[in-house]
């Protein structure tokens, strides 16, 4: 072969790698149909075609996080396997934060033998809202709505196998418009995740069409407030133009006939409800027995999905500082530091050591002046003395947990939401690292997202996290310098640990509890009328019965907090250091301002002395739940 033959293969050869990258194509788009809210966690779509020969590797979705003014500027990368075969197009679903436009988000696709592509969002082209309502419907009917709701918000439509998969898909959406749509057509997955979101506190507006049959479906009827019936035809509505004031066109109206179920009706009876809703958890489902296209001209209709909408127009400033890294002081994890978490000796036991040891030396060496024949002996008992007093000094003040190279905290609140079947789960998370390192997490929720997080103490902290999406969520790269912090704020939405029944009496509350959950329940009681009825622990799969009779009861002193009330009824363990995180816990979710709320509704509290947030590993854990669950009055 001629010289320059051997010169083209060999130039082939060197661009083999990026012709193979060349033939992989990557689309990604952010947001729901380009739509992003700030402070919210927003999908971001990827859609990797790969022409060229199989590939394993990692697709990456990079966003920045924290403050630049306060120094605590780090990137977060959410990661995820993927196997590509040849001519494969696959589609994966992130969940990312956005806090800001300044950055852009970067998605990118690499290999062990490096980048294959890589595609940058600018967050400055995209479409920005405050309030953004999903439609679920079969036709783009409700335009109409933007300029009645509010000014920034955004109408997106979406196809029922689009929805979002995990719960913090829908975290950038206000509310959620269906109609005309099954919902047996979702998988699973999707329809656990409209669940996990309303539960948390969404809302769902399901209007009534001609296609009535679909709201008697199962999935549906078991959210819905009514129990369709039929479909009917009505002149005129008087029972909804008196609600609003205002008169309806004199037209015939298709009305989905129904009675109510569950909830409270706005307009109509009971027996034909016309607007109801219920309680789903912490959110809402609210039905709409007509269809609204069909009251898009109606003067009334401002006022009507105002109703239905219930619009908060307040900022939620603790979220919005805590992304800012405003809130860090307040952070439940650093409270619980400044407390007595290590031990330590005493002021007193120190100064008896000292005069222990200085008063040995002082005698031995006031016996080796005197004796001078026995100097050999004197000499061996003083540096025997110094040896031992100087292994007693190393073992004295020990704390055992900081011979670890870290240690982590793990101080969770878990509400359980009651008829749901789901319970709601803030984990503050701690990782001290005693001698430095690069550590990894494991978290026990695979849907688990992360809201906050900075560093504190002495060392550098790295600025390089990965969050790992697999069948366990895991945050990996945490490098810590010697004597260094870092905290989390963890959310997710799990399976509730708790069945609580209650049944009121005319003397007070039966109560029935069963722990379904892996870990014992420890010191659970009764928050019920301003009254605090201690019903004992809960083994895994235990359950008890009690019937509550407040009268008998002495009521709790009413300048006392409920925190503090509570503080006196928690489970006594053999770690005092444990009632120091009991007391942080209870402290950061009472407060005084719960304390009206308890003494209205019945409230069930509980301990676990286990993580409710962090999955088994190697580095010990400090570790306690709070078990919330509010009962129905």
């Amino acid at each position: 072969m001629r010289r320059d033959g051997w010169a083209v293969v060999v130039l082939l050869l060197g661009l083999w790698p990026a012709l193979a990258a060349a033939r992989v194509t990557l689309e990604a788009t952010l947001g729901l149909q380009g739509t992003v809210r700030l402070e919210k966690w927003n999908p971001v779509t990827v859609t990797v075609h790969n022409l060229g020969p199989p590939l394993v590797g990692t697709l990456g979705v990079r966003v920045w996080r924290g403050s630049e003014f306060r120094g605590d500027l780090h990137v977060v990368t959410f990661t995820r396997q993927v196997e590509l075969p040849h001519r494969a197009r696959k589609r994966y679903v992130f969940t990312v934060p956005v806090a800001s436009i300044s950055h852009p988000v970067e998605v990118s696709l690499s290999t062990p033998a490096g980048l294959v592509a890589q595609k940058r969002l600018d967050l400055r082209r995209a479409l920005h809202a405050e309030h953004l309502i999903l439609g679920v419907t079969r036709t783009p009917d409700l335009e109409f709505l933007a300029p009645l709701a509010h000014r920034h918000t955004r109408i997106v439509y979406v196809m029922p196998q689009a929805l979002p998969r995990q719960w913090s898909g829908y975290d950038s959406v206000t509310a959620v418009v269906l109609k005309g749509v099954s919902l047996q057509a979702l998988s699973e997955a999707q329809f656990t995740a409209l669940r996990q979101w309303l539960a948390r506190g969404g809302t769902l507006i399901v209007a009534a069409d001609a296609q009535f049959r679909l709201l008697q479906e199962p999935r549906l009827q078991a959210l819905l407030p009514v129990q369709v019936v039929g479909l009917q035809r009505r002149q005129g509505l008087p029972a909804l133009a008196t609600h609003y004031g205002v008169p309806l066109p004199p037209v015939p109206l298709m009305v989905v006939t129904s009675h109510l179920v569950a909830g409270a009706v706005t307009v109509g009876t009971p027996e034909q409800p016309l607007l109801a809703q219920r309680p789903f958890g912490k959110g809402r489902v609210v039905f709409l027995a007509i269809d609204y296209a069909a009251l898009a001209g109606w003067q009334g209709n401002r006022a009507l999905w105002r109703d239905l909408l219930q619009l908060d127009e307040s900022v939620d400033y603790g979220r919005l500082f805590a992304e800012l890294g405003l809130l860090d002081e307040a952070h439940p994890v650093l409270k619980a530091l400044n407390r007595p978490l290590f031990t330590y000796p005493s002021h007193l036991t120190l100064g008896l050591f000292l005069l222990a040891y200085g008063g040995t030396l002082g005698v031995c060496f006031w016996q080796l002046g005197k004796k001078r024949g026995r100097r050999r002996a004197y000499v061996s008992i003083v540096g025997a003395g110094i040896v031992g007093f100087s292994l007693a000094a190393v073992q004295l003040p020990a704390e055992r947990t900081l011979q670890h190279a870290a240690v982590l905290f793990d101080l969770s609140t878990v509400e359980v939401l009651s008829d749901t079947g789901y319970a709601h789960v803030r984990g503050y998370l701690g990782l001290f690292a005693v001698r430095g390192g690069e550590y990894a997490l494991a978290l026990r929720s695979p849907t688990a997202v992360m809201h906050h997080t900075f560093a504190r103490g002495v060392g550098t902290a790295g600025t390089q996290l990965e969050f790992g999406i697999a069948e366990t969520a895991t945050i990996r790269h945490l490098g810590l310098g010697a004597w260094t912090l870092r905290v989390f704020s963890v959310e997710s939405l799990t399976s509730a640990p708790l069945q609580v029944t209650a049944t009121p009496h005319p003397l007070g509350l039966s109560l029935r509890l069963r722990n379904q959950g892996p870990f014992p329940l420890e010191g659970a009681t009764l928050v019920y009328r301003g009254k605090l009825f201690p019903l004992g622990s809960l083994a895994p799969g235990q359950e008890i019965d009690e019937d509550i009779y407040p009268e008998l009861q002495p009521a709790e002193r009413p300048q006392e907090a409920l925190w503090q009330a509570l503080l006196r009824r928690h489970p006594t363990t053999a770690d005092t250091r444990l009632a120091t995180l009991q007391e942080v816990l209870l402290q950061h979710y009472f407060g005084d301002r719960r304390l009206t709320e308890a003494q209205h509704s019945p409230l069930l509290v509980a301990w676990s002395l286990a993580p409710a947030t962090l999955a088994p590993g190697r580095l010990p854990v400090r570790a306690v739940a709070l078990v919330i669950s509010e009962l129905p009055g």
